[in-house]
């Protein structure tokens, strides 16, 4: 036990003795953290905004005969709740129809001449999918459910265009990728930059080092301080990444935020609602990589 705490102390006084060489290996790490969180955050905004996306799938039935009575459209709306595949169904009447109708940014002189007393808009049943993959097969369920086929042909619609919403999942598919693989990228790099400035703190100290194998110290008593180093590396990368992360996405989060208003994305929120979750992976990897980058470099000095 005495050992240890002598191999963490050592480590500790070491790590702020070499400023310079120490500073050169935090930024290096925080480099490191850096790339692979902004991979991670960049995946959990493409995340919510794909998840934002499918949830607008839906599917609207109009009903454009007025003959058709409220409650043959509800008693269907009902048969429809119990498909497989379906979250809600919302009814529509004329006027609630007119309600929105009336919230419409459209001119007031199309708008003004439809009222209580002239109302031509159709009610309607809107669906919301559990999984928008499935909505064409959820039509061809809902058509052997209108037994008294008050459904017409062409009554039956995407509320959001399909083809659009499968063009921005593919988007955000291609984004995510193309984030991670940057990531990656660049994040090798970063690694590689790191295991430099840590193998040149442990040359710098080679002297040090031979001084303690002539005195009879252990492999394990060698290597010690330098993978208190490695974690201490780790640890103080993580929470310069995780500051400047917070700092970083207080800033841009109104510019992001504006960018993505119709889907609802609160990059700020988000980034607080994970960072916990951030700092665990940031924390894991850059302790790893301090501590295996450490004992790797100090190997050929362990040489007998």
């Amino acid at each position: 036990m005495e050992t240890f705490r002598r191999i963490i102390k050592l480590g500790y006084t070491n790590f702020w003795r070499n400023r310079y060489l120490t500073l050169g290996a935090t930024l290096l790490m925080t480099l490191t953290l850096t790339m692979i969180s902004v991979s991670l955050v960049l995946s959990l905004v493409v995340r919510d905004l794909a998840t934002t996306i499918r949830s607008k799938i839906d599917l609207t039935i109009y009903f454009r005969d007025d003959a058709i009575l409220d409650n043959d459209i509800t008693a269907l709306g009902d048969r429809i709740k119990l498909q497989n595949g379906v979250a809600e169904v919302t009814f529509t009447d004329k006027r609630a129809a007119l309600t929105i109708w009336n919230r419409l940014p459209i001119n007031d002189n199309i708008k003004r001449p439809v009222g209580e007393s002239y109302n031509p808009l159709p009610r309607s049943l809107q669906i919301r999918t559990t999984n928008p993959d499935n909505i064409q097969g959820l039509v061809s369920s809902i058509a052997i459910q209108d037994n008294q086929k008050i459904i017409c042909g062409e009554c039956v619609s995407y509320s959001k265009n399909k083809e659009t919403v499968d063009r921005l999942l593919s988007i955000t598919r291609f984004i995510q990728r193309a984030g991670l693989f940057l990531s990656l990228f660049f994040g090798l790099i970063a690694v590689f930059n790191v295991m430099n400035i840590i193998r040149i703190t442990i040359n710098a100290r080679s002297d040090e080092i031979e001084i303690m194998r002539y005195v009879g110290a252990s492999n394990a008593f060698v290597r010690g301080p330098f993978v208190v180093e490695g974690i201490l590396y780790g640890v103080l990368g993580t929470i310069l990444t995780t500051t400047f992360l917070l700092i970083i996405s207080r800033f841009i989060s109104k510019t992001i935020n504006s960018v993505f208003a119709n889907f609802g994305v609160d990059f700020y929120a988000l980034i607080l609602a994970n960072i916990w979750s951030l700092v665990g992976i940031q924390l894991a990897i850059g302790v790893l990589l301090g501590v295996i980058v450490s004992s790797i470099s100090i190997r050929r000095f362990l040489k007998t």
